[in-house]
């Protein structure tokens, strides 16, 4: 009895259609897409991950950080106001804002606190991660988990400020009207 030759490997793709994927995250006209390690199988084990931003004028990416990996952001179109803090290597904390146009790259380390705003234009970024599942856990994540009353102490004000905050807003918020 004669067998079959194995079936040879399936054919890796190596190619991944960003702008054509289906959004993760929609909010208030604003997109991420997203090609991971799960979306994009030729990045499994190579530590890197890319998303694409698309926001509407004077929409904000709200205050996050990304507890695994670092984000190298370049702008395609549209031009954007970053705010970063976080720790230098003497514990001293580090506050900036940078505007980013067009053919720009900006650099956030791990772990640093950020938010980004769409100043000029339709914002257009193609986000780099070196990670290939990166984390993210915004504001909203942190108070609706840490709760008004431990806010409202560390910021000395009453909880009752807390109580209109819209925390369904995950990702973005709309433009300031």
């Amino acid at each position: 009895m004669t067998q079959n030759p194995p079936a040879p490997p399936p054919i890796p793709v190596f190619t991944f259609d960003l702008d054509g994927s289906k959004p993760t995250i929609e909010e208030h006209g604003n997109t991420i897409r997203e090609a991971n390690r799960d979306d994009f199988p030729a990045l499994q084990g190579n530590g890197v991950a890319f998303f694409k931003i698309d926001m509407k004028p004077g929409a904000l990416r709200l205050p996050h950080w990304h507890p695994n990996a670092w984000e190298l952001d370049y702008c395609l179109d549209g031009e954007a106001r970053f705010w970063l803090t976080g720790p230098d290597n003497t514990r001293t904390t580090v506050k900036q804002v940078i505007d980013l146009k067009p053919g720009q790259l900006i650099f956030i380390p791990q772990g640093w606190f950020h938010a980004i705003k769409a100043i000029k234009g339709d914002l257009k970024l193609l986000l780099t991660f070196n990670n290939g599942l990166p984390t993210d856990i915004g504001i909203s994540a942190g108070l609706s988990g840490i709760g008004k009353e431990q806010f409202a102490q560390t910021f000395e004000v009453s909880p009752d400020v807390f109580n209109n905050f819209d925390e369904s807003n995950r990702f973005f918020a709309p433009p300031v009207k």
